[in-house]
């Protein structure tokens, strides 16, 4: 086997190292840059060892592996390149291990055409486009990796892409964490995901694949989106600090959604929107700053043994023509409603538990029917009844944080407008004596 150690090798005509037809190879604190294709080229089952190199400044890629080539990449240094700092393509398995993959000017590890390998323990970051991509069919392990402050995203998975995606932490980056889209279905399990400038993992255009025991926190937006036919599996994650809520299904979205702990974000723990129709089924959705789930514009789904419960706003809110199915949740100790339907929504509503909830258990908008089915309300502090009986006007008790829903009354003698709508204390105090007319139950 052929060794070689402190080689400069640099603006060649085309490839620095080239190895093919089952080469091997021993590389050494080798300086490669300035290639016009590759600084490394393998391919046709090939299996080099390059150790230890700064492969940087190629005109093109970094390292090329190619044709069912294989090879050893381990700590080196891959800076700079034009391109992708790895290309892995056309069934080849390299393993890719602690090496420093950064300021690429294009990607870090790009993986297509039915790439494979090990992608482990590596720290890459600052590539202008996202840090690893798995497009065309190619399934790689993805382990251990820190990927990190791109200008692009971390992982983007696309075009029937799949892969085993797991403990690697994902942070920083100026667009979403992880995408999945266009027929993808990776695995992603047991990563840290957060700190984005976006969001944490977004699936879109059919994208699918298995989201499990993950750890999404703190991201711009919020820590998951599913939307346009997508429909992943999202068990046992925890996700937390979203400033956009904690997930977003929207546009057609679907998925499964088991078993997460989802609290503490800025708005909703889970919005579904424009049509979508996920399942949720014994989550636990709570601290939320806003509502627990909020459908809103023709959302639907199914909401099954969920604990929905310390959330700011209503534990379940649906309006405008929303039509979801809940079924044996538990939504309690809420700062507003347990579940609130107004606008033109409906809800088919069977065995809920609604307790200790402040402005009440179930609270219902004018014309608002609901399909109800042995559901158990009880307990709760109904604060709107109380300020009512003392006095209090009822657009005082309400707040950014808070909006109890209650009745709403025109005065004719004022020429008050349904947009200026009174209170029955404001009735009884400011517009005594005067003709008023009943508008609205509502919040």
């Amino acid at each position: 086997m052929k060794i070689v150690k402190l080689l400069e090798i640099i603006s060649l005509v085309d490839v620095g190292i080239f190895t093919f037809e089952y080469g091997l190879g021993y590389f050494e604190k080798c300086n490669i840059h300035g290639n016009r294709i590759s600084g490394i080229e393998v391919k046709n089952h090939a299996n080099p060892v390059v150790f230890r190199c700064d492969v940087h400044h190629g005109q093109t890629g970094g390292i090329y592996v190619h044709e069912k080539g294989r090879g050893q990449f381990t700590e080196n240094r891959i800076y700079n390149n034009a391109f992708a700092g790895i290309w892995i393509t056309s069934h080849s398995e390299p393993t890719i291990r602690k090496n420093e993959i950064f300021t690429g000017q294009q990607g870090g590890v790009y993986i297509f055409g039915e790439g494979r390998g090990v992608i482990e323990q590596n720290n890459i970051y600052g590539n202008a486009l996202a840090g690893i991509q798995i497009r065309t069919g190619s399934d790689p392990i993805v382990r251990l990796n820190k990927i990190h402050d791109g200008l692009h995203g971390g992982i983007y998975v696309h075009e029937k892409g799949k892969g085993l995606i797991e403990e690697n932490e994902v942070y920083g980056n100026s667009l979403a964490g992880i995408w999945v889209t266009t027929g993808s279905s990776p695995i992603l399990r047991k990563n840290r995901i957060h700190s984005g400038k976006q969001v944490g993992v977004y699936f879109y255009d059919n994208g699918h694949g298995l989201l499990e025991e993950n750890d999404i926190f703190n991201h711009l937006y919020s820590g998951v989106q599913i939307r346009t036919g997508s429909n992943p599996k999202i068990t046992r994650n925890k996700i937390w600090g979203g400033q956009n809520g904690g997930v977003l299904v929207y546009n057609n979205g679907a998925g499964v959604l088991e078993d997460n702990e989802i609290f503490d974000n800025a708005m909703a723990g889970v919005w579904i929107k424009t049509d979508s129709h996920p399942v949720l089924r014994r989550n636990k959705i709570y601290d939320g700053r806003d509502g627990g789930v909020c459908i809103f514009t023709k959302g639907r789904g199914l909401l099954e043994d969920n604990d929905i419960y310390r959330n700011a706003q209503a534990g379940v809110l649906i309006s405008t023509e929303s039509h979801p199915t809940l079924r044996r949740n538990r939504i309690f100790e809420g700062r507003a409603a347990g579940i609130e339907i107004t606008n033109g929504a409906t809800a088919t509503l069977e065995g809920n538990f609604l307790f200790n909830n402040k402005f009440g258990g179930l609270c219902l908008a004018t014309d608002v029917r609901p399909i109800l089915r042995e559901n158990r309300i009880f307990d709760n502090q109904n604060a709107v009844e109380r300020a009512v009986s003392r006095g209090y006007c009822l657009f005082k008790i309400s707040s950014c944080t808070s909006f109890p829903m209650h009745d709403f009354y025109r005065c004719v003698t004022c020429n008050t407008t349904d947009r200026n709508a009174i209170c029955i204390n404001c009735i009884r105090v400011c517009h005594k004596g005067h003709q008023v007319e009943f508008v609205r139950h509502d919040r």
